[in-house]
């Protein structure tokens, strides 16, 4: 059956999520479960590309007012297409955009989002390989609107 994991970082104290976890022993380089032992490595999951994918928590953006957003910037190294996760109280949203070589890419969500409790996130759509450094979200209050 397969299962969550939840791993910390001991060093950093951060914590990942994995879904679809098959295995109960790992190793850096080895994973195992009561159908045998698997070498961990390689660019795909069986024959798949393997898309990985970050998501802040949900929070409340500097005060009560609702927030326009008009570009996601994420400080990463890596190539291809990757999307741009916009989370809401009750919706998703995803946004594809290009990775630049340049160190930092823009990711460009929807002109409607118009929320105070936003979460935010990135994938590898492709499955390319990729190092997020930060994700940066300069968010531009309503003149007035908190409802």
């Amino acid at each position: 059956a397969m299962t969550k994991a939840i791993v910390m970082n001991t060093l950093t104290g951060a914590v990942t999520e994995y879904d679809n976890f098959g295995f109960q022993s790992i190793t850096p380089t080895l994973a195992g479960n009561a159908t045998g032992l698997y070498a961990l490595g390689g660019d795909l999951d069986i024959d798949q590309p393997i898309v990985g994918s970050v998501v802040t928590g949900k929070t409340l953006w500097s005060d009560l007012k609702k927030k326009f957003l008009d570009a996601v910037h994420f400080a990463m190294k890596g190539s291809g297409t990757s999307e741009l996760k916009v989370v809401t109280e009750s919706t998703s949203y995803s946004y594809p955009f290009p990775v630049r070589p340049t160190g930092v890419s823009r990711g460009k969500p929807g002109r409607g989002i118009r929320e105070n409790y936003l979460a935010f996130g990135y994938s590898n759509a492709d499955g390319a390989d990729f190092q997020l450094d930060s994700i940066e979200v300069p968010a531009y209050p309503s003149k007035n609107r908190k409802v």
